[in-house]
């Protein structure tokens, strides 16, 4: 074996520049920014991780652990605060704590005094650390990004039907397979190629009409710009895309089943955040400082990420220790992640008339275990 315990978080410091040129805050002083890559290295077989979807067919190291990595971001005192860490759930991989605890403008890069808002976190002495727990992030827009195993089984790829939903505001001809440009969409096999359905109805209960296979197919519309011969568009095959030859109509739901291949192990996120915010507390070594107590807070999707995270129990680290000791989600309501296999972390709420498949809605809305009344289940 490798000498790790069960879970275990080396942190890759890349860089360490002085926070808005120096500026001493309030109460507190200086702070500094240090840009890391935290590497991961997990026991697939630890009870712990029962709750994340396919890591058994994640591949494995030489001593059958899983490894994976995520961008990290930490914003420090220099003399040591007070020893409190703020933990922000990046919402699609984008930091927001700064954002709305200190009413500061939105940037993926705090560098400047003016990125600091109010300075409300700072000023109290606060270490704020940007994790990035998504896996299915593609990278833009300075996104932090988790870098995940593709699930395989006896190293073939993991293939099984997978139905994703398309409604949209304005007319377009092709959209990624997830629906969003910056999330990885779960390609489609070979055989799902010629098997796929598409359908569309008017309202969520009207009847589903099925289109045509000739009028679509999975591709992509490259070009448009200026070129070596002047403008000129291909449309490309892609696994990851759809077109529509006639273009989505506004207020249609379209509904694509499809075979899918390779999933992420996306359930590895919330052990990516137990371990890092573990490893801040307890590991002297780290390079943030020292740390008492931890809090966290999420909006929106990453609220309910939270959620997730508390109801499978990833609030206690594999020493037992308690991992935050309070956490906010904000907005999510009664929603969950849903980190199955074949979904996408980045999902729309459920509305009147659409997206009333999504992920989001997963029994059971608590955070205890919970008896279904419609079939005696526990959740």
């Amino acid at each position: 074996m490798s000498g790790f315990p069960e879970s275990a978080v080396r942190l890759e410091v890349h860089a360490r520049e002085p926070f808005a040129d120096g500026h001493r805050f309030d109460g507190t002083g200086a702070y500094e920014v240090l840009t890391a890559t935290a590497h991961y290295s997990v026991a697939p077989e630890a009870p712990a991780h029962r709750a994340v979807p396919d890591l058994g067919l994640a591949p494995r190291d030489g001593t059958g652990r899983v490894r994976f990595s995520g961008d990290v971001e930490i914003l420090r005192p220099v003399d040591g605060g007070r020893r409190r860490l703020f933990f922000d759930w990046g919402n699609r991989g984008n930091g927001r704590g700064v954002q709305y605890f200190c009413d500061a403008p939105h940037t993926n890069r705090p560098r400047t005094l003016a990125d600091a808002g109010n300075g409300y976190l700072l000023r109290r002495g606060y270490t704020v650390v940007f994790g990035a727990w998504q896996g299915d992030l593609l990278a833009g827009n300075g996104r932090l990004l988790l870098d995940l195993p593709v699930a395989k089984q006896d190293c073939e790829p993991v293939r099984g039907l997978t139905t994703a939903e398309f409604i949209v505001e304005e007319p377009i001809w092709s959209l990624p397979l997830s629906r969003w440009s910056s999330t990885r969409s779960s390609p489609v096999s070979e055989r799902g190629v010629h098997s796929a359905r598409l359908t569309r109805r008017r309202y969520a209960h009207s009847a589903a009409e099925e289109l045509p296979a000739g009028t679509w197919r999975f591709a992509r519309l490259q070009g448009s710009g200026n070129d070596l011969k002047g403008r000129s568009t291909a449309l490309v095959p892609s696994r990851y895309d759809l077109r529509l030859d006639d273009g989505f109509r506004p207020g249609w739901i379209y509904e694509l089943t499809y075979e899918a291949e390779d999933p992420l192990v996306l359930g590895l996120g919330l052990v990516a955040v137990r371990d890092l915010v573990s490893h801040l507390r307890h590991d002297p070594a780290q390079p943030a400082g020292p740390v008492d107590y931890a809090y966290g807070c999420g909006r929106s999707q990453s609220g309910r990420a939270i959620r997730d995270f508390i109801h499978h129990g990833f609030n206690e680290d594999l020493e037992g220790r308690r991992v935050f000791d309070g956490l906010l989600p904000h907005v999510s309501g009664a929603g969950r992640l849903g980190i199955e296999r074949f979904t996408n972390v980045t999902v729309p709420g459920g509305q009147q008339y659409e997206d009333h498949l999504s992920p989001a809605d997963t029994y059971p809305f608590a955070y205890a275990e919970t008896v279904s009344p419609a079939n005696g289940t526990r959740s």
